[in-house]
């Protein structure tokens, strides 16, 4: 089968699940404004970048993968040449191509090709030196892993004084972050921003920390404690009844109180969306934190309903939990110290050990788009493949339901 054959009608094919992720591009205020792509690296890196391309835009789907986010794909030039012109939708996506190669005629006339097509261009892993291609690029992408201040601040001046947008790839720490950040970059990538801030006191109310310590302890909560514990926050009690009467849920039966919300949707269900609820009610904190743990959470679930040894509720808890950290802003250790977790759950947070932790880190992994690390964590790739369209989907409406 031709190589455009294959993208253009993906449904035709019979293959097992293709593994795609996407890691968040972040702008100044922490807000997500588009995702990079990532697939495991192949030796024909035209065929890789085809069967990425046909999963994301036929199998899921951009607007499950991205919603109306932009979405970044790298792409090589053997995958140019094989694919011109290219038959994709432009809008919302920004090819990735790299800085360092040399620029021949035929290059050229295809790069030109893409942008007439309405595509823009971002040159991936640029330097100061780099500038071959500069003239046909909308913005740079630093590697700022692999680059010290010095060479940082020169590619920065060359980008600004070409008028290009620039992003900072590789920003693994609070540190790299502030200093890119600093000199004027516009948008960001990387682990940095499911890094803790840390803060003095608290940024939920004590209120709010006491429902989830007891929503934390999942069975030894008793249904009367959960009605309890729900009571005290009015705005919880109401987003529940407002959630137990919603279509989300049936809608069937209708709830007036906390007492007949439980009934409704059962105590486990409850202790999920009252756990979520609590979490979205950090509001100081960066919004794509919560989105982060909520895909997490359902992808950890789904994942362990096929790993031999997990648990997929645990699961589901051990994945949420795994931004709480971020989201309050203290250290992971210190809030397991408060949180009444059993020895299991806190074993697979704090130390990614167990069949869940196991399970956390692959999936950390996965979104990093460290395939590779993901396999050596035990996990399944193609598990995480299969469920990943679907776990995108729960997230999606949890966060409807969360914000209404």
């Amino acid at each position: 089968m031709q190589l455009r054959e294959r993208f253009v009608r993906p449904s035709e094919e019979t293959a097992p699940a293709v593994v795609v992720s996407r890691q968040p591009i972040l702008d100044q205020c922490e807000r997500i404004v588009g995702f990079e792509l990532l697939t495991p690296a192949a030796d024909d890196s035209r065929e890789a970048t085809a069967t990425l391309l046909a999963h994301a835009f036929g199998d899921i789907g951009l607007p499950r993968l991205a919603g109306s986010r932009t979405v970044h794909v790298n792409v090589s030039r053997d995958f140019l040449l094989a694919a011109r012109p290219l038959p994709l939708d432009p809008a919302g996506v920004v090819l990735e191509i790299e800085a360092d190669q040399p620029a021949d005629d035929v290059l050229l006339a295809v790069i030109r090709e893409a942008r007439n097509q309405g595509f823009r261009i971002a040159l991936d892993h640029f330097r100061a030196e780099t500038d071959a291609l500069l003239d046909y690029a909308d913005s740079v992408k630093l590697d700022v892993a692999l680059m010290d201040e010095d060479a940082i601040d020169a590619a920065v001046n060359v980008a600004r004084g070409l008028g290009l947008g620039v992003i900072a790839g590789g920003v693994e720490s609070r540190d790299k972050y502030g200093f890119t950040r600093g000199l004027g970059v516009d948008f960001f990538q990387g682990q940095y921003f499911a890094e803790p801030v840390i803060v003095t006191g608290t940024s939920v109310p004590t209120y709010r920390f006491r429902a989830l310590s007891m929503l934390a302890a999942g069975d030894a909560t008793s249904f009367e404690q959960l009605e309890r514990v729900i009571s005290e926050d009015p705005g919880l009690s109401l987003k529940l009844v407002k959630l137990a009467n919603s279509a989300f849920f049936g809608g069937r039966h209708r709830a007036g109180t906390i007492r007949q919300a439980l009934m409704t949707l059962g105590s486990v269900a409850v202790r999920r969306w009252a756990t979520m609820m609590v979490l979205a009610g950090v509001s100081d904190r960066p919004s794509h934190l919560l989105e982060l743990g909520l895909l997490r959470a359902r992808l950890c679930e789904l994942v362990a309903a096929r790993t031999p040894g997990a648990e997929a509720e645990r699961g589901f808890t051990v994945g949420l939990f795994s931004v709480v950290d971020s989201l309050l802003g203290t250290r992971m250790p210190a809030l397991l110290e408060d949180l009444p977790f059993d020895e299991r759950t806190t074993l697979a947070l704090g130390a990614h050990q167990g069949p869940e932790g196991r399970l956390l880190a692959g999936i950390l992994a996965y979104e990093s788009g460290d395939f590779d690390g993901c396999v050596q964590a035990g996990v399944s790739l193609v598990d995480i493949a299969r469920a990943y369209g679907e776990a995108l989907d729960w997230t999606d409406g949890a966060l409807v339901q969360l914000t209404a």
